[in-house]
């Protein structure tokens, strides 16, 4: 369990890289249009879990901007980091 979540990590840096790459240099096809349709639910996705995050645990939690930015970047596996905090 100790090495999933740095791997989780690492798969989402991979995710981020190949969505965001689309970007600018778009994918041949259909898989373009795909990638942009992933992007955006990826953003909103892990927007409403910040947003969740912040309505929910706002005064047991106080997050650093560096924690929001992973917890928008990382989603569930930061969250599983701090986790111990709520206890």
């Amino acid at each position: 369990m100790t090495y999933f979540i740095p791997f989780a990590k690492f798969l989402m840096i991979i995710i981020w890289t190949l969505l965001l790459a689309n970007l600018f240099f778009p994918f041949p096809g259909k898989a373009a249009m795909a990638f942009y349709f992933l992007l955006a639910f990826v953003i909103v996705m892990h927007a409403i879990q910040l947003l969740v995050i912040y309505g929910a645990f706002a005064e047991k939690l106080k997050l650093t901007k560096k924690e929001a930015f992973e917890i928008f970047f990382f989603g569930v596996f930061k969250m599983w980091q701090l986790k111990s905090r709520l206890i």
